[in-house]
């Protein structure tokens, strides 16, 4: 069977589905992911059937890119996004058309629904939403993106998660549109749109550890899908980790940053007040390589699988890769969001006692970076928690659950 994998998004929401697509292929199907060009050569050379669309590290690095990332509130990034979503209306329709032929399953990720539904309304094939965060309305706080009430459940949280999801029909309306109008279907509303995506089961890649399930969605919690890779250090990174205390680590993935030297000054200062010392991933965010400062190692690439394990706590953007890597090495953290579904993962780690109090990326400071970097490595209460938490994360084989799923869905259509 070709099932076909569509990843709208940054690594992070690319290498959960390579992982996915080979444990699909090891069960004897063909795979084919449709992801970012920036990607191709990392998603081939795990011998999976690639179509490539939009180069991501360009776009985010664009002038649109920044001013999404660097919007102070959610209503200017939402505004932001749509405008950078409108631009890319041609490609996305053709990429999604020509990406899609020759399926008999689709999946994809909850920002890529819209279109793959269009495809299965169109061509009468099965589709599943494999979405890293809880993004369906639910009464649940712990599940709920934007709950009222996070710490209860209450109608008052799904009547927002309605309205979350009117907000992102409203940035894919026209590119959906227009894919609909190419196929011959009738145009979709928001209130067409909504019932439709009733109709289409999700999977949950993260931990019922981590977000517990909520019984008033269409959606299976699997547990997280990780891809493990083999790494050999270099030298210098295996010396830098292995002489002294165990450093703290900094990533901020695939946000760009208006000041990357500055902000390397402030992480080097940080850590000399409170010394300890830290490796900073470079990420998408133009940080320079070059070791300025006794303190930190400047880090262009390591998987977070083989990083992680090696760190005291993790200080990051709480995207949902590095969130699950983190959760996983049992690290106790503190998230720094900008946005998405960041401030989500932020605000759920600090509720379940793994996290630090979270601080806006774009309210981040000497003084306040110093404080809770401070509390981080001393609070052995996270860090117990974190341990806890870990140990949970590690039990778990996600991919192998939703792969036996997904097999059984086929096997009822």
């Amino acid at each position: 069977m070709q099932i076909v994998l569509m990843a709208s998004g940054t690594r992070g929401d690319v290498q959960p589905m390579i992982a996915l697509g080979k444990a699909l292929k090891t069960n004897g199907h063909q795979v084919r992911l449709i992801a970012g060009s920036n990607f191709t050569e990392w998603i081939e050379s795990h011998g999976l059937g690639s179509y490539p669309t939009v180069d991501i590290e360009k776009l985010m690095q664009s002038e649109m890119g920044r001013k999404w990332v660097e919007s102070p509130n959610q209503r200017e990034q939402l505004k932001a996004l749509k405008i950078m979503t409108n631009t890319l209306i041609e490609k996305t329709v053709n990429d999604t058309i020509e990406g899609t032929r020759g399926a008999d399953l689709l999946i994809g990720g909850f920002l890529a629904q819209p279109y793959l539904q269009a495809i299965s309304e169109k061509q009468g094939m099965p589709m599943i939403t494999a979405a890293l965060q809880p993004f369906r309305p639910t009464s649940s706080g712990a599940a709920s993106i934007l709950p009222v009430l996070p710490n209860r459940t209450s109608i008052f949280n799904r009547w927002m998660g309605l309205l979350g999801e009117r907000l992102t029909w409203s940035i894919v309306e026209q590119t959906t549109n227009v894919l609909r109008e190419r196929l011959g279907l009738s145009p979709h509303t928001a209130w067409h749109y909504s019932q439709a995506t009733r109709q289409i089961p999700a999977l949950y890649a993260f931990s019922p550890h981590v977000v517990p399930h909520a019984p008033d969605t269409n959606a299976y919690t699997t547990g997280y899908w990780f891809l493990d890779e083999p790494f050999t250090p270099s030298r210098a990174l295996a010396d830098f980790i292995s002489q002294g205390e165990a450093p703290i680590y900094f990533g901020f993935g695939s946000m760009p940053d208006g000041d990357p030297s500055q902000t390397q000054e402030m992480i080097a200062d940080a850590l000399q007040r409170v010394d300890r010392r830290g490796i900073v991933a470079s990420g998408w965010s133009d940080l320079s390589s070059k070791q300025t400062h006794e303190r930190i190692f400047v880090l262009q690439n390591a998987p977070h699988s083989w990083l992680f394990p090696q760190m005291a706590a993790v200080v990051h953007h709480g995207g949902a890769g590095t969130t699950a890597a983190g959760l996983r090495a049992g690290n106790p953290c503190l998230i720094l969001p900008q946005i998405g579904d960041q401030p989500y993962w932020a605000r759920r780690l600090y509720e379940l006692g793994v996290s630090l109090k979270p601080l806006s990326r774009h309210k981040l400071s000497m003084e306040s970076l110093v404080s809770r970097l401070d509390t981080l490595v001393n609070d052995t209460s996270t860090q117990t928690r974190a341990t806890e938490v870990g140990s949970f994360i590690r039990a778990e084989n996600g991919v192998h659950n939703a792969v036996h799923w997904i097999d059984k869905f086929l096997e009822e259509q």
